[in-house]
């Protein structure tokens, strides 16, 4: 029987590589500079020089140190995101069960919570509207997650009430 070891590229990075990086990130003559247009005003000049090289270089540095991390991260946010798409839905299926008298063992609060997250994804005109592309939708999902994580027990006596496997919506339950 063979085991295959895992480990994060963080554990893989000895320390001696991880200051290697944190030198070359930091070595301004080194950096690549941005191709964009330097501002005009002076402040805004010293600004982007300043303080938002430092900043940039920083996190150039954070990213690399982590990149192990923040790969993981994005390899899993399409999936995520469909989670959460069958989680609002499954909401949505809440609400008009509730509304139609089939499943009533529901608190007041969750039902607030689940039909207000409905109505201000439907409304294009909220914190972020619709309109920006890209944008847009960012605040909606935030809502939507919000109020799952919120009525999350009741989402999950849902789905034993309607026979759906809870797994299915809530993996790590």
């Amino acid at each position: 029987m063979t085991s295959t070891l895992t480990a994060s590229l963080e554990e893989r990075i000895d320390e001696s590589t991880r200051q290697h990086v944190r030198e070359q990130v930091a070595d301004s003559a080194g950096m690549p500079e941005a191709t964009d247009a330097k501002p005009n005003h002076w402040l805004a000049r010293w600004l982007d020089q300043t303080i938002s090289k430092r900043l940039g270089q920083r996190q150039l540095t954070q990213l690399a140190m982590h990149r192990g991390q923040v790969s993981e991260v994005i390899r899993k946010l399409p999936d995520r995101m469909h989670l959460l798409a069958k989680q609002t839905k499954l909401m949505l299926d809440l609400i008009d069960d509730f509304r139609s008298g089939t499943y009533r063992k529901l608190p007041w609060r969750s039902l607030a919570i689940a039909a207000g997250a409905i109505m201000y994804a439907a409304n294009p005109a909220d914190l972020l509207p619709d309109m920006l592309v890209g944008l847009g939708v960012l605040d909606d999902i935030a809502v939507a997650a919000l109020a799952v994580r919120a009525v999350r027990a009741d989402l999950m006596k849902y789905c034993e009430f309607k026979g759906y496997n809870v797994q299915e919506y809530f993996p790590s339950s």
